[in-house]
This record gives structure tokens, sequence and C-alpha cells, in this order.
């Protein structure tokens, strides 16, 4: 299967981490917001965001709802590794600690926590330019055999 396959599907479960990668990057929200795979793996996966088009706030720093919004979408990145093909995470809650600003280029290293059989706990640490972290995102994702069938 080629990479264009993995645009708008599943996970590529059953592939190697290289189709991963692939499927992470060819999303359409990876698309849109430059989302880089720099490595992903069983649990873990690191991300870059290093175009200088986004819009920057009046410190230079991406704005923090940004910010977090690319971590909830590496939470379902990173939370699908774990996951058989039966299974679907979906963000149940998310908090951010903002401990500096959030200068690019910016890597989204995400780390599944523990997953059981009902919940998924996940943290994205979100390193800056610098190579300081600047926010810290931990949350819960349900997993959910029934939720591909919705709509």
């Amino acid at each position: 299967m080629s990479a264009e396959q993995y645009s708008a599907g599943a996970a590529p479960h059953g592939a190697g981490w290289d189709r991963w990668a692939a499927w992470a990057e060819n999303m359409p929200t990876s698309q849109q917001i430059g989302l880089r795979c720099v490595s992903i793996e069983y649990g873990r996966a690191e991300l870059m965001i290093d175009s200088s088009e986004w819009p920057l706030n009046p410190v230079g720093a991406v704005h923090g709802g940004a910010v977090i919004a690319v971590a909830d979408h590496c939470f379902g990145i990173v939370g699908s590794t774990v996951l058989d093909v039966e299974r679907m995470p979906a963000t149940a809650t998310l908090t951010a600690d903002f401990l500096r600003p959030a200068t690019l280029p910016l890597t989204f290293v995400a780390e599944v926590d523990r997953c059981g059989r009902t919940l998924a706990f996940i943290t994205v640490t979100v390193v800056n330019g610098k190579g300081k972290v600047a926010t810290k995102v931990s949350g819960t994702m349900v997993i959910d055999g029934a939720s591909r069938h919705i709509g």
C-alpha cells in the first residue's frame, strides 16, 4: 500500500512503523498544520511543526489554543499505536500546563502512559525551538469499538 492510501483511512495496523509515519503525516489535519512525523513506535510518537507560516501571538510564540489542538491530534495518533484494529480512541479529558512560550519549531513528544480496556492515559510534552519544555499536556482517551460506526 502507498502512503496516500493511509491519508484518510484507519490506522495501518499490521504494517511497519514507516507506514505508521506516512499515515500520521498524510492525515488531512496533519497536512493542514504542517505536522511531520519524526519517529513513531508502539506507545510513543515524536512529531514536529517547523513551518514559519504559523501565525504568532505578540510575544512571537504559537497561540496556546493552537498548541493544545495539535497536542490533541497527537493524542489520537499515539493512542492508535497501542490499540487493535477494532478499537478507536476519542479524547475525554485534556489538561495543559503552559510553562514558557511555544516558539517555533515545536516538537510534540506523545507517550501512552497507561492503557486499559476502556481508557488510555496520554502525555504530550511540547518542546520549543530553544529545546525547553513549553507545554505539558495530559489527558484521557476513551477506547471504543463502536464509535467508528456512528454516522
